[in-house]
């Protein structure tokens, strides 16, 4: 057993090693290294446990679908359930985008900034909030670029200041239930993803609040860099606020719907509510919603049929990554690699250490984060923590919580496309965006263990 205990787990090891150096050599997609890597090493856990070929789908179906305790028939399940919600969130909030829902509060924030670098820095803050709420990162990038560079440029504020302001809230509304971080969180350690929003949520709102006074405070050292005294002082002309405002109004316009504005932000509200409160499940209610906005929104088939094919882009990869998920995790766990790597780490950490293994893990968390793909960290790492962790009281979900704090920086990857763009786009390298970051937004880090750890989410 022993001896089994060690091939196991340094199977485990090799398998997350492999999955990890994949994706960042860029050798194999997501979904791919999700689903090749744990059958490869899934063959060789069969011989090593003297198991059946047959034995390793059964790991698969456990890790897709569901599997049952036979001790005490408790029902544990796989990925379909978040994989579903995933589905029909990220089709429901891009159709939300595509009508407009967002638009007028993005509008309004842009005309009240007008010249006053204070108000310029809120208003970004702000926007980028509000356009961040529908998950995708470089959506939010481009739009926030669009609609505030010239304006930073016609009032000589710092672009630097721009790049870090727009990035900011997305690395906290990334953390939505339809959010890449979440769903990957909840997946991999195998709790429900309503209740680990419900969890983080104290932290969001707290880190938001945090961030806009970091804005403010931007933007107050500009007005005392640049003498700011009055409004007429940084004036913009009627033209460029034009020129601002279509940066969202000429955004395909041509699927727009303000007529029906007010039905969509009741349909949304209510289908949040529905999901925060656990009335029903979330691929429930994003199925019914995603419908019922379809045919309000676009009466002909030919337009549904249109826009499904459209938004299936965004919403296929991930949808396809978290199905694939289910494959390496039921791999982990139905081979025993998981519990000889927990057992393997749990028995090298100080038993004085072990209570406090959450903040540890959220200290660690925060730099693997950040160079590591997400998907590498949240299935090759967070998975095996959370078990070791468990060894020592920790819960699931307090180890989920733990993962995600490393969100704080998140949004300084290098394993980021569209950051590229916006440094690009801000005149700046990339190193010197991610110190001007951490220079200013390090305490949204300290935030989340402070909250976190009154809350109870996060034990000390």
């Amino acid at each position: 057993m022993h001896w089994r205990r060690i091939m196991l787990t340094f199977l485990a090891l090799a398998m997350i090693v492999t999955f990890i150096v994949l994706l960042s050599k860029k050798k194999l997609s997501v979904f791919t290294a999700l689903t090749l890597v744990p059958l490869i090493f899934g063959v060789i856990a069969v011989i090593v446990n003297g198991d059946n070929l047959i034995d390793l789908f059964g790991w698969i179906k456990d890790g897709i679908f569901f599997k049952q305790n036979p001790e005490t028939g408790k029902i544990s399940w796989g990925v379909i359930s978040p994989g579903i919600t995933i589905l029909f969130s990220i089709l429901f909030f891009d159709l939300m985008l595509n009508v407009g829902l967002f638009d007028p509060v993005a509008e309004f924030f842009i005309k009240k900034a007008k010249g006053d670098p204070l108000k310029v820095t809120l208003s970004t803050v702000m926007v980028a909030s509000v356009v961040a709420l529908n998950g995708d990162t470089t959506t939010t990038i481009i739009i926030c670029l669009a609609a505030f560079r010239s304006l930073y440029k016609q009032l000589n504020l710092k672009l630097s200041y721009l790049a870090i302001i727009i990035v900011a809230p997305i690395g906290i509304w990334n953390q939505l239930p339809w959010g890449g971080p979440t769903i990957a969180a909840a997946t991999a350690i195998g709790v429900e993803l309503n209740e680990l929003f419900a969890n983080l949520l104290p932290g969001l709102l707290v880190a938001q609040v945090v961030v806009i006074i970091i804005a403010g405070y931007l933007g107050l050292k500009e007005r005392k860099r640049l003498n700011y005294v009055t409004a007429k002082a940084g004036e913009v002309t009627e033209e460029h606020l034009n020129e601002m405002l279509s940066a969202i109004r000429e955004k395909d316009p041509e699927l727009k719907r303000p007529k029906l504005y007010w039905f969509n932000l009741l349909l949304t509200g209510v289908a949040i509510f529905v999901l925060i409160k656990g009335y029903v499940h979330g691929s429930v209610v994003f199925m019914i919603a995603f419908s019922i906005a379809l045919v309000v929104n676009y009466r002909s088939v030919k337009e549904c049929n249109e826009r499904m094919e459209d938004l299936a882009a965004d919403a296929l990869p991930t949808t396809l990554a978290t199905l694939g998920a289910g494959i390496f995790s039921g791999v982990l766990s139905g081979s025993g690699m998981a519990t000889a790597l927990a057992n393997s780490v749990a028995g090298i950490v100080p038993t004085a250490l072990g209570s406090h293994m959450a903040p540890v893990y959220a200290l660690i968390a925060a730099p693997a984060i950040c160079f590591l793909p997400q998907d590498a960290f949240y299935f090759g790492i967070s998975s095996v923590m959370s078990n070791v962790m468990g060894q020592f009281g920790i819960t699931p979900m307090q180890a989920a919580v733990a993962s995600m704090t490393g969100q704080a920086f998140r949004l300084i990857s290098p394993v980021i496309p569209a950051l590229y763009l916006l440094c690009g786009e801000t005149e700046q390298n990339f190193v010197d965006f991610q110190k001007e970051y951490v220079k200013y937004f390090w305490v949204v880090f300290v935030t989340y263990l402070v909250v976190y750890g009154i809350s109870g989410a996060l034990p000390y």
